[in-house]
Formats: C-alpha cells, sequence, structure tokens
C-alpha cells in the first residue's frame, strides 16, 4: 500500500474515532428530557449518571490505556478501544432501564478513553517531526465535534428518537476500525506481559474517584462527607499507584516523564487552560440566558463563532507552533484569551449594555481562539522531551491534565455561579483569565533545550526541517534529531 493511501486511513480512523468520542462525551445531557419520558419512574438525579459515570470511567482508563499501549503496541489497544467503545453505544441503544444505560456508558467510556488517550500516540506517529500538525488537526476534531454534538443530538432525536445518537456510532465505528487496520502500522511491543495491575488498579480507581468527588461535589455540596471522603480516598489510591509505577520494572503508567520540565510544564499548562476550555461554553450560556434573558435557541446561535474561531486557529496553530515553538505560541494564545474574558469582566464592572457586538462577541472569539491556540501549543510542549517508544504514557498524561482541569473548571464554576449574579459572573470571567495567564506563567518558566545548531527546540526544529511525509523517522515530536555518531572518517585519497 502506498504511503499517502496508508496515512490517509490512519488518520480517518483517528479522526472517526475522535469525533465519535467528543460528541458521546456530552450528547447525552441533551438526551436527558426524553429519557425521563422514555422510562416512567426514572429522576433526573438517577440519569444524570449517564455523564458522571461516562466522566469518572474515561477519565480513569486513560493512564492504564496509555502504559498498556507502550508494551503491547499503539495500534492494538487503539483497535480495541474502538471495539469496546461501539459495542458500547450497542447496549446503550439497546438499554432496557437507567441502570442498564448508565452501565452501557460506563463499557463505552472504557473504550473512549482508550481511543481518546493513543489518538495523540497514532497522530504524532503519521507527521513525524510535526507536532503542531498533529495537534492542529486533534483539535480542529475537537472543537468541531463538541460545538455539534448537541445539535447533532437533537436532530437525531427528533429524526429517530434517542436511541439514534448511539446507534449512529456503529457504522462510524465500523469505518474507523476497518481503516484503523489497514491503516495503523503494527509498531513495536516494547515489553512482554502487561503492565503491573495492581499499580493500574490503584490508579484508575484513586482518578475515578477524585474526578467523582469533583464533578459531584455541586450537587452533593462541597462540604459534604461523600465529596471529601472521595476527594481524600482518590488522593491516597493516586498517591500509592504513583509511588508503586515509580519502582515497579513494568509500570502502570510512566510518571518518570514529568521529570523533563517541559513535559511538566506542558502537562500543567494543559490543566489550567482546560480549566476555561471546558467551563467557558456553559459559563456563557448562563450568562446569555439569566443575566441577558436570551432563550435557548437564541443563546446556541450565539454562542457559535466561539467554537468556529476556536477551529479556525487551531488549525493554523500547527504551522505557528512548527516555526515559533510552542513556547512562544503558547504564551501568545493564552495571553490573548485572558485578553477576552478580561474584556467581558471590565464590561461587567462598567455596567456596559447587553451589546453582543461590542461587549461578548469580541470576548468570545479572543477567548476560544486563544484557548484553542494554546491547546495545542501546550500538547506540543508536553511531549517535546517523550521518546517514540513512550508516546502511549506520555499522550495518557496529556489527556489525564485534561480531565482534571475539566472537572475542576466545571465543578469551580457551579459554585461561583450558584447565585447567577452579576458580581459571580465577573467572579468567573477573572478566574478564567487568572488560569490563562497561570497557563502562560508556566510556558514562560520552561527553558527549551537548544539544539546543535543553536537553535530554540520545537517542532520541526528552528529551521521546520523534518523528514520526509512518507519516510520513517525517529524524530521525536520537537523536531529535534540525534546527533551522529562520531565515527572515524576513511582516510582522502591527498591524506594517502
Amino acid at each position: 500500500m502506498r504511503p499517502a493511501r496508508r496515512r490517509a486511513l490512519a488518520l480517518t480512523s483517528v479522526v472517526c474515532a475522535n469525533v465519535m468520542a467528543v460528541v458521546d462525551y456530552n450528547v447525552v445531557s441533551v438526551a436527558i428530557p426524553k429519557l425521563l419520558r422514555a422510562y416512567p419512574g426514572s429522576t433526573l438525579a438517577g440519569l444524570s449518571w449517564t455523564i458522571t459515570a461516562y466522566t469518572v470511567v474515561f477519565a480513569a482508563v486513560l493512564l492504564p490505556a496509555g502504559g498498556t499501549a507502550d508494551r503491547l503496541g499503539p495500534k492494538r489497544i487503539f483497535l480495541t478501544g474502538l471495539a469496546v467503545f461501539t459495542a458500547g453505544s450497542a447496549a446503550c441503544a439497546l438499554a432496557p432501564g437507567p441502570l442498564g444505560l448508565v452501565l452501557a456508558r460506563m463499557l463505552q467510556a472504557v473504550g473512549g478513553g482508550a481511543v481518546v488517550a493513543l489518538s495523540i500516540s497514532v497522530g504524532l506517529s503519521e507527521f513525524p517531526g510535526r507536532a503542531g500538525h498533529a495537534f492542529g488537526l486533534l483539535g480542529v476534531v475537537g472543537g468541531v465535534a463538541g460545538a455539534s454534538g448537541p445539535a447533532l443530538g437533537s436532530a437525531l432525536m427528533a429524526v429517530g428518537g434517542w436511541r439514534w445518537i448511539f446507534l449512529v456510532n456503529l457504522p462510524i465505528g465500523a469505518l474507523a476500525l476497518a481503516c484503523g487496520a489497514l491503516g495503523i502500522p503494527p509498531g513495536e511491543r516494547k515489553g512482554r506481559g502487561l503492565p503491573d495491575l495492581a499499580g493500574t488498579a490503584l490508579l484508575a480507581g484513586g482518578v475515578a474517584l477524585l474526578v467523582l468527588g469533583l464533578t459531584q461535589g455541586p450537587a452533593w455540596g462541597w462540604t459534604d462527607p461523600r465529596t471529601a471522603a472521595s476527594a481524600l480516598a482518590g488522593c491516597a489510591l493516586t498517591a500509592l499507584g504513583v509511588r508503586r509505577s515509580l519502582r515497579h520494572p513494568r509500570p502502570a503508567a510512566d510518571f518518570t516523564l514529568l521529570r523533563a520540565g517541559p513535559t511538566a510544564a506542558g502537562n500543567g499548562a494543559m490543566a489550567l487552560m482546560s480549566v476555561t476550555q471546558f467551563a467557558v461554553a456553559l459559563c456563557v450560556m448562563l450568562f446569555l440566558t439569566e443575566r441577558w434573558e436570551y432563550s435557548a435557541l437564541a443563546a446556541g446561535f450565539a454562542l457559535t463563532p466561539g467554537p468556529l474561531a476556536s477551529a479556525v486557529a487551531a488549525w493554523r496553530a500547527g504551522p505557528l507552533v512548527r516555526r515559533a515553538g510552542p513556547r512562544a505560541v503558547a504564551v501568545s494564545g493564552a495571553l490573548v484569551a485572558a485578553a477576552g474574558w478580561c474584556w467581558l469582566a471590565a464590561a461587567g464592572a462598567r455596567g456596559d449594555g447587553r451589546s453582543y457586538p461590542l461587549v461578548l462577541l469580541p470576548a468570545l472569539v479572543a477567548g476560544k481562539a486563544g484557548t484553542s491556540v494554546t491547546g495545542v501549543a501546550v500538547q506540543a510542549l508536553a511531549m517535546s522531551e517523550v521518546p517514540p517508544a513512550r508516546f502511549g504514557s506520555g499522550s495518557a498524561l496529556i489527556m489525564l491534565a485534561r480531565s482534571a482541569g475539566a472537572a475542576v473548571g466545571i465543578g469551580g464554576l457551579a459554585a461561583v455561579l450558584h447565585t447567577p449574579s452579576a458580581g459571580a459572573f465577573d467572579a468567573a470571567w477573572a478566574a478564567m483569565s487568572a488560569a490563562m495567564l497561570a497557563a502562560a506563567v508556566l510556558a514562560v518558566a520552561t527553558r527549551p533545550r537548544r539544539s546543535r545548531r543553536g537553535g530554540r527546540g520545537g517542532p520541526g526544529g528552528e529551521n521546520g526541517r523534518g523528514e520526509g511525509e512518507d519516510g520513517p523517522s525517529e524524530t521525536p515530536p520537537d523536531g529535534r534529531r540525534p546527533r551522529p555518531s562520531k565515527e572515524p572518517r576513511a582516510p582522502s585519497r591527498r591524506s594517502r
């Protein structure tokens, strides 16, 4: 098979898998009213577990999936995750009651976590030396899928009922499996046997309890014993899992990657950026409906420029990262996003009227575009010191940081906007700006290694040259090449 055709099949598989996983992450929220009518006797609190359970299991699977892929090969785990997600979608469509739907959603989340954790690894293997392009593509896919998820879910339910939001995954999943089986290279097995099962259980359980406490904190109450017990138990189990992984010969996750400054800073910046990225849509929607008294439909249309700006910015961020380096792009994007949310906070302080084109639109475009650019850059920064043999663990750490930031952002927003007053919204905008500024500080504090020629490291190197598109490459994701071995040269004819 020609390299270009194989790459097209591999990227088609990654794109289809990400669209399914991202859309199903939040599409069920649109179906809750239909589910209440479909299952007489069910409650909103009970059905909300279709969302909570998916979020908790999704986050818990990320690290074990990455560690397993590093040992058994990313293709095997990626395709297994796709198959599990597709089977979980069928189980959701056939669920006879609320409990069955929650259990099927948990099965879906197992596959979705594995797919999303390894999408970065598979994407980087198709863009050797061009990490910005890989992250830009995934950013565009995630932005478009996240923005269209609610509308797509509503359209499917209008045509065929709520079960169709899951049935539509079956042909897409089959297509992704076929393309992945043909297009994704097998890769090398980095070891024998599975990763440490006890460490895997500790990490999965710890992350699940932490995310459970964060997501349920607004509903249970932040001072409720259940919230505190989840948080404390989650911290304890996660700490034990990290400690065991650092000592075990077959660790569940490779936390030694965080010893590299760019990896640690990139993951920290990803968590901070995600606090804003995942809270902003809900915050803007509440702002429009509660403060400006928009209808839900009008608010949805008013939000549209944000995801569009995010998708365009993610696509253009790849070449920017390649030319300027991830550090400079991350700082610039974070400052633009912080300025956008500061504009909203300042407008509220000035008492500006309900002027969408003058108040909200500039903030929405700048904030979403800047956040999207920052996301592409900090992922490239986080992977810049990760060797190809450990792409699985590196990408899983990024996605875990993203999930943690999302949980903190949404939980914190619920606490701040408990009473949706003007002051509460101003505090929310200010907190989003502070999170983006903190992400910029982390990126500034990172000192990139310098290449042999004295240029800064970054995707594709300073001059932007990497491997050919169709040729194999050992170039790490930051584009730096290994130094050639110093072998003695053959004597020239003159020296003889």
